[in-house]
């Protein structure tokens, strides 16, 4: 068994984590503490479906609904993402996180989707930045006139663009602050 200073650091690394992606909801420390399901669940949850929006959209886009599950179903596909988005095999059987018990090893098993969720979030808002690149490199060689010197800062617009989608639309879309997909 596991001493208690052991789960206290590991609670301590989790507190930090869920600053990171700014979890609003109430966080059971005791619950955590005892390992109890039902306190790492709603992490999980939060951290899967709403701490990176271009995660979930990928999640989505790959047909992994977590949201309406029964702890059952959404530990299975919780287990399914792991495996087949992250390539991560986890130190807990579906069977042990739904049990109470095995506190220090649920601590740091959350610990990893989060690290995990995060280095995601950073590889696709790369990819984002990447893909507004090309469109205003696109926009701007269909263009008569020689925007060449405009070109120059690409990077940095991109930048800009990719943190605020609806300033994208508004200069490269109709002229409006409405978007509207590309026909």
């Amino acid at each position: 068994m596991l001493s208690t200073g052991d789960v206290e650091g590991g609670l301590r690394k989790l507190e930090a984590l869920l600053r990171v992606i700014k979890y609003p909801g109430y966080v059971d420390y005791n619950g955590l503490s005892k390992g109890d399901p039902s306190a790492f669940l709603p992490i999980v949850s939060f951290a899967l479906t709403s701490s990176s929006p271009p995660f979930a959209e990928q999640l989505m886009a790959a047909g992994l609904e977590l949201t309406g599950k029964t702890d059952l179903h959404f530990t299975d596909t919780l287990y399914k993402v792991l495996r087949d988005i992250f390539n991560y095999k986890p130190i807990l059987t579906r069977q042990q996180f739904l049990q109470w018990g095995f506190s220090h090893r649920k601590i740091s098993f959350i610990c990893d989707i989060i690290n995990l969720i995060l280095q995601k979030h950073s590889q696709l808002k790369k990819v984002q930045g990447l893909l507004v690149v090309n469109f205003i490199f696109m926009y701007f060689s269909q263009m008569e006139t020689d925007y060449s010197i405009a070109l120059l800062p690409l990077y940095a617009m991109a930048q800009v663009y990719a943190r605020c989608p609806l300033l994208f639309w508004y200069h490269f879309g109709q002229g409006s602050w409405q978007p509207e997909p590309p026909s």
